[in-house]
């Protein structure tokens, strides 16, 4: 049996493209008022360590969002905050972690006149550990943009999208789908949907990305496909338990930041008690495990952001996801506004001050919503919109 039959519902390439536009046509055309729940009131309390306002950590979450997609409910979370009505922003986790991640910047970004979104991903965080082909982000894509639609809801206007790490590699191939929709099917689309993008330590593979081994990124993930099924997923099982041990993601997060008394008990158990759900370790091989095509390369989803305001948002102590990779994106996209922070890759809750005041003065610097222009109209080249 090959790996790719063992995974649950994994499935064609372009069968699964299929059915994302399908439903996404099917979304534009008939919108849909998302079915939600509340379980807890938000609530904040003040850090007595930095004097900043942060959200109160609940173990049950906060909202949760029955998400259809590929003809299933799927419950979704995530935290809302702000007045109906401000401009939005929707916020996206990274590898790991979840909503509760935005802790310090939900508060900030409230406070200061917008209505703020941070959800959770399928497989992360509060949200369902789905056993599904997670393969290039797409499952998440579909997420987030159905998440702007349905829940935030188009009488908001464009919002800002900003995400860390992978969140950020979610962000961007969200807007980049979002502008490339809006360009070449204005009927579809008339209304951009996003209207900024910012990374914060953004991931993400570029083509050149395997230069160093002489190797495609086709050869690798062909000779990783080729290795026994069953060998991988012990290998990755065994990994996961480890992973998932508070000693060992107080270890990893000290790897990764700077100040290491943002690394408190309520961080390590938002991050701990999803690792114990009993499907996470399925998701966690199956988040790791590409099985269908080469990746959606950060060159293409610039190529097709279409001029959108990006904000390259750095932390320059980052071990992981260093500056080159921010200037890397800046020379693919030279109007990116970059910021480097003395942080490292989760500079929003390692340093949220110094994240909080460059992210709203960025904000601030953004043309108002009715001055938003319309992106020119292009052909979409068959290559990127295949990616």
């Amino acid at each position: 049996m090959t790996c790719a039959n063992a995974a649950p519902r994994v499935i064609g390439r372009s069968h699964f493209r299929a059915l994302l536009d399908a439903h996404q046509a099917v979304l534009v055309a008939n919108p849909t008022t998302a079915v939600t729940t509340q379980v807890s009131n938000l609530s904040y309390e003040v850090d007595t360590r930095n004097s900043l306002q942060r959200i109160k950590y609940e173990p049950s979450g906060w909202n949760y969002w029955d998400w259809e997609w590929a003809g299933e409910k799927r419950k979704v979370h995530f935290i809302k905050a702000g007045r109906q009505g401000d401009p939005v922003v929707v916020l996206v986790h990274g590898y790991g972690a979840s909503s509760y991640h935005w802790r310090y910047n939900v508060p900030a970004l409230a406070e200061a006149g917008y209505q703020v979104y941070a959800v959770d991903l399928l497989g992360f965080g509060y949200s369902e550990k789905a056993r599904v082909d997670y393969t290039n982000a797409e499952a998440w894509t579909s997420q987030v943009m159905d998440f702007i639609r349905m829940v935030v809801g188009p009488s908001s206007g464009p919002v800002v999208l900003a995400g860390n790490s992978l969140g950020g590699y979610v962000a961007l191939a969200t807007a980049a789908q979002a502008s490339a929709t809006h360009r070449s099917d204005p009927q579809q689309q008339p209304q951009p949907v996003v209207r900024a993008v910012a990374l914060l330590n953004g991931a993400g593979p570029f083509r050149d990305n395997n230069a160093a081994t002489g190797k495609t990124a086709e050869q690798e993930a062909a000779e990783w496909a080729d290795q026994s099924c069953s060998l991988k997923r012990a290998v990755m099982f065994f990994a996961f338990q480890r992973t998932k041990q508070p000693a060992r993601i107080r270890e990893v997060l000290q790897l990764v930041y700077v100040d290491h008394t943002s690394i408190d008990d309520d961080l390590v158990t938002s991050i701990e008690t999803p690792a114990q759900d009993p499907a996470a370790s399925e998701v966690f091989f199956l988040v790791s495990h590409s099985t269908r095509g080469p990746p959606r390369y950060v060159d293409d989803l610039l190529e097709q952001l279409g001029g959108v305001p990006l904000l390259l948002l750095w932390g320059d102590k980052d071990p992981w996801i260093t500056p080159a990779k921010a200037t890397k994106i800046q020379s693919l996209y030279p109007s990116a506004v970059k910021v480097g922070l003395d942080s490292g890759h989760c500079p929003h809750d390692d340093t949220p001050d110094q994240a909080n005041k460059a992210l709203l003065q960025w904000l601030e610097s953004l043309p108002p919503i009715d001055d938003i222009p319309n992106p020119p109209t292009t052909e979409v080249s068959s290559a990127s919109a295949q990616q």
